[in-house]
């Protein structure tokens, strides 16, 4: 909640496109604090992030290592190495890109995420009624016509 409050005073009310940082004036103190903040929150938040990520590919990559510690050790830091260094190469591929490719992926995520799959853990665990049923496959509908309008 922070950081768009830093942007609003930094960037003031009449804000009338998409704001990127190297946007804003650099001589400001708070567009300073600003984007310091971002850096840390990047760097702080990585390994939340590319946790889920690193636990699929150890479990892929070195299920078959865990009798000999030593060698799992080793191999599953290389996976996160790899993980890691994956996700440099995409990142400076995609840089000039990154606004179409993170709109891609809400448009495939999100409306999954926020309304199909909880009406269908809904459908098949709570609902109890022929109404709550209705309005459940009236939602996952709607969020799969929106999935597909989103994407296409």
């Amino acid at each position: 909640m922070l950081f768009p409050e830093l942007v609003y005073y930094a960037y003031g009310s009449s804000i009338d496109q998409s704001i990127i940082t190297e946007m804003l004036p650099s001589d400001s103190i708070i567009v300073a604090l600003m984007k310091f903040g971002y850096s840390l929150n990047l760097v702080a938040s990585f390994p939340i992030i590319i946790n889920p990520t690193n636990a699929a590919v150890e479990r892929w990559f070195c299920s078959c290592l865990k009798q000999k510690p030593g060698t799992y050790y080793w191999m599953q830091n290389f996976s996160r190495f790899l993980v890691t260094l994956s996700a440099i190469v995409f990142a400076v591929v995609l840089a000039d890109k990154l606004d179409k490719f993170l709109g891609l992926l809400g448009s495939l995520l999100c409306a999954p995420l926020a309304l199909t799959f909880p009406a269908l853990v809904h459908l098949k665990h709570l609902a109890a009624t022929k109404m709550q049923k209705a309005v459940d496959i009236g939602v996952i509908f709607v969020s799969t016509c929106i999935f597909f309008f989103c994407t296409s």
